[in-house]
């Protein structure tokens, strides 16, 4: 047997190896100093941390712009509004506090063993995704599905409500959550629903994560036909995606619109943060390159 001392052959498998690697997670090799990535992008870090808690300072201590209006009379728990908003109050199947950490964990650890640099623009989606949900939660919002659970309203009402029809008609219905008797901090929150920051986070975040992974496997490529796997991996943030919005269905914490619509603001983020760390979204060759 003849036993090869050609250096070059004996490379060929790590060569290979490497290869392999750098097509699953390309740049990993690239990786730059943790020191250095801060000193060039600590302004970005920054903007991402005061958006996030403008956010929180917003949603947790910034009441209600515009005041809900709801109706409320005798049997309003058995009218189309009331088997509406007259839900149980539940726990949460997804807490905030889990969605929130998901959405950038899972596609952090995902992108991160590539480089810090991919990050930031996971971190411009997911920041400004939030604070702009919170800004629409204070601004315009809505009555969530538990709402009649939490207000606890005196029925019928003690005092005259108001009316489109004038003041001196028996159709005085409408009220304000000034009416309520639940504990005020839960009342306030039930005005929050839309549009669902859990679908806005996991949007954000994942559909990232997809368009990401779309880049680097090139599953919408233009040159052979794709295969299925490809698909699949492109689907499967997208789906963790929709499992973690339509919970809030499922728990009665929102109205399906909201979910909807968050999900939409989230989707928009995505794709205008990875156009802006990246020199395309779904071009082909293009949308792996990132930007200098």
């Amino acid at each position: 047997m003849t036993v090869t001392t050609d250096p070059e052959f004996a490379r060929e498998p790590l060569r290979e190896k490497r290869s392999f690697r750098r097509r699953l997670l390309p740049g990993f090799d690239d990786r730059p100093p943790f020191m250095l990535w801060l000193r060039l992008c600590w302004l970005d870090v920054l903007t991402q941390l005061l958006c996030l808690l403008a956010a929180f300072l917003i949603y947790t201590f910034v009441p209600p712009v515009m005041p809900r209006y709801f109706p409320l009379y005798t049997g309003i728990e058995r009218s189309p509004w009331g088997l509406q908003h007259g839900h149980p109050y539940l726990s949460e199947y997804i807490t905030t506090t889990v969605s929130a950490v998901v959405s950038f964990a899972v596609p952090a650890a995902i992108m991160g063993t590539i480089g810090l640099w991919h990050i930031m623009g996971l971190g411009y989606a997911l920041a400004t995704a939030t604070l702009f949900q919170s800004l629409i939660k204070v601004f315009i919002g809505g009555l969530r599905p538990h709402f009649l659970a939490v207000c606890a309203p005196p029925i019928p009402p003690v005092t005259p409500g108001l009316s489109s029809l004038g003041p001196r008609t028996n159709t005085n219905i409408y009220y304000t959550p000034t009416i309520c008797t639940g504990p005020a901090s839960r009342v306030t929150e039930a005005q929050m629903s839309f549009p669902s920051g859990h679908a806005c986070a996991a949007f954000a975040g994942f559909g990232f994560l997809a368009l990401y992974l779309n880049a680097k496997f090139q599953c919408f490529g233009h040159g052979a036909r794709g295969r299925h796997w490809k698909l699949v991996l492109f689907s499967l943030p997208w789906c963790v995606a929709v499992v973690i919005a339509g919970s809030k269905v499922r728990d009665r914490w929102h109205h399906p619109v909201d979910v909807v619509v968050g999900a939409l603001v989230g989707t928009l983020f995505a794709h205008v943060a990875f156009g802006m760390v990246f020199r395309g979204v779904y071009g082909a060759g293009g949308n792996a390159l990132p930007k200098e």
